[in-house]
């Protein structure tokens, strides 16, 4: 059975020459590639160390590292006598 490109019947058909033009595109760009501008990169990144500046900071006592122990046993004395001085006694 011959078939015309229009669908007509009798005429051969030349898969080639009616495929031609889609084997000939382009395939459509893929959003996974795009380039991320770099402002947008850098600012995220400089984002993200903050965030772990501030975590690494606020889990520490820095304090509780001190290398002279005499201060850190006058510290604790002091802190305790400020707890004491504020909580009423029974």
């Amino acid at each position: 059975m011959k078939i015309h490109q229009d669908g007509e019947r009798g005429e051969d058909m030349d898969v080639r020459e009616v495929h031609g033009a889609l084997w000939r595109e382009l395939e459509e760009p893929m959003e996974l590639f795009r380039r991320t501008p770099w402002y947008i990169k850098h600012t995220f990144l400089i984002l993200a160390w903050l965030a772990i500046i501030y975590l690494f900071m606020q889990s520490f006592d820095w304090k509780e590292y001190e290398e002279d122990p005499l201060r850190r046993y006058l510290r604790a004395a002091e802190q305790e006598a400020v707890e004491r001085a504020g909580s009423p006694v029974p």
